[in-house]
């Protein structure tokens, strides 16, 4: 049985971004976490998925979904979720604070 574990910044990302769309369009925002939800359970079963971006976190990988980037860490049974974030962030800076 493949697992999802979130990370507290990754929920509070997810919280951040409904809101935000929201605002502008509930049905999208709807639609966007249903989206990402899908991928989330996509990757569970295929932890390798995505691109390797060791060059921000050891061990890490992304995938873009629309706008967005999912950051993730594949685990044996599944995976992290680290955070997602619009691909306009800078990404180098989102892990500043793990150093």
């Amino acid at each position: 049985m493949s697992r999802l574990l979130r990370t507290r910044q990754a929920c509070i990302d997810l919280q951040r971004l409904w809101i935000y769309v929201a605002e502008r369009n509930f049905p999208a925002a709807d639609r966007l976490i249903k989206r990402l939800e899908q991928t989330f359970r996509v990757l569970e079963q295929h932890p390798l998925a995505g691109e390797s971006v060791e060059y921000l976190r050891l061990n890490t990988r992304r995938v873009t979904v629309g706008s967005y980037v999912v950051l993730f860490e594949p685990l044996p049974d599944g995976i992290r979720l680290l955070r997602v974030v619009h691909s306009s962030r800078r990404m180098e800076a989102l892990f500043e604070d793990d150093n």
